[in-house]
């Protein structure tokens, strides 16, 4: 077997390193196919993320024949390193040697841990699902089966977890008029304060005429109420939009809200009607502009699987919480549910705020997954 290395942009290389992918994620259910687009935004020449990431891509061979892949990132400064674009075939010895491979680029690096698979850093790709039966859904970390068996073979171990959990709809719908009611009843009983008064908060939906606006404000947001988050790195606006453009085709702007405290944005949630089964029908194919616009219209137009991907809020004046923010969200995104097939929130770590405000007995697991991880010596 041999290994080969590459850190610099390379169209060829990264038309192959697309191939393979795309060959190994045929057997995944529902995976769609990257394009030599997707790397190049992240590692092109001119790419927005060149000055603050370094990376080695790695890749091994036997007789000729691609048996593994893999490019290891570190934000510059860093000790920890992030193991993505993750590609095995189930191949004991080779898989071995890319881990190894990985391992001696890190130390040269003075890199302390590895965390996998994460696809340069969290706004990317992390995760992997470990758990679930259940239909997949658009963005899910999917991977053949054999990739966590070949994680722990070569001594990484979970180190995080997060779950998405299916809503029992009309039960959500009796949880919500109950925690109205109290809410209602301790507004009588107390003085509110102008964090905690409902009334001095506003909710809108997000503008898709104004999208680079609200963007921007999307980022910020983001930014403020995610930056706790173990895996969390901050990122340049220009990088964030790079990653996130393309969602103004698939958000649905009677789903998505940008909350507003006294005129300032405090809070945020993004959430959009699963694309994957339409996407599903057309890929692989080149599509003219009038078939773009009627993929466009059954996006926007499809009422299967709502995913409720994004939420979070800044602290309120005085680092005060902002009481409210997800009675507001429940109010707007209620009646919608009750047009789905079934509602998912997606992705939610122990100690998540937005795990919190649901009754348990609204929630059924749908699937689990898991951050592995590695000190090295």
């Amino acid at each position: 077997m041999r290994v080969e290395a590459q850190n610099i942009w390379d169209k060829s290389f990264f038309e192959q390193y697309k191939d393979f992918r795309n060959q190994i994620h045929q057997k995944v259910e529902n995976d769609l196919p990257l394009s030599l687009h997707d790397y190049e935004k992240i590692f092109g020449k001119n790419s927005a993320f060149k000055n603050d990431f370094s990376w080695i891509a790695v890749v091994v061979y036997e007789n000729e024949q691609r048996i593994s892949q893999a490019i290891l990132c570190w934000r510059k400064g860093s000790l920890v390193g992030h193991l993505g674009f993750l590609d095995l075939l189930d191949h004991q010895d080779g898989n071995k040697l890319l881990f190894d491979e990985v391992e001696k680029v890190a130390n040269k690096n003075n890199l302390k841990e590895l965390k996998t698979p994460v696809d340069l850093n969290f706004f990317v790709k992390y995760r992997i699902k470990i758990s679930g039966t259940k239909k997949p859904f658009y963005g899910e970390p999917l991977y053949p089966d054999y990739y966590e068996k070949n994680l722990k073979q070569n001594h990484y171990s979970p180190i995080a977890f997060w779950d998405t959990y299916q809503v029992d709809t009309w039960q959500a719908v009796l949880d919500f008029f109950k925690k109205r009611k109290g809410l209602d009843q301790k507004k009588k009983r107390s003085i509110p304060s102008s964090t905690s008064d409902r009334s001095n908060l506003r909710i809108r939906s997000i503008r898709l005429k104004k999208w680079d606006e609200e963007i921007h404000i999307i980022y910020q947001l983001f930014i403020e109420s995610y930056a706790k988050m173990p895996e969390f790195e901050s990122i340049t606006f220009e990088q964030f939009k790079i990653l996130y453009d393309d969602f103004k085709y698939i958000i649905q702007p009677w789903l998505s809200y940008i909350i507003e405290l006294q005129g300032k944005p405090v809070g945020f949630c993004i959430n959009y009607v699963d694309p994957l089964p339409v996407l599903e029908r057309v890929k692989n194919k080149k599509l003219n502009h009038i078939q773009k616009l009627i993929l466009l219209i059954k996006i926007r137009f499809n009422f299967k699987t709502l995913l409720i991907s994004y939420v979070g809020k800044i602290p309120g004046p005085n680092g005060e919480e902002i009481k409210g923010v997800q009675f507001l969200v429940s109010k707007r995104l209620t009646p919608f549910s009750l047009m789905m097939n079934k509602v998912l929130v997606t992705y939610q770590s122990d100690d998540s705020p937005s795990r919190r405000s649901w009754d348990s007995s609204v929630l059924k697991e749908y699937s689990r997954y898991a951050l592995f991880g590695k000190k090295l010596e």
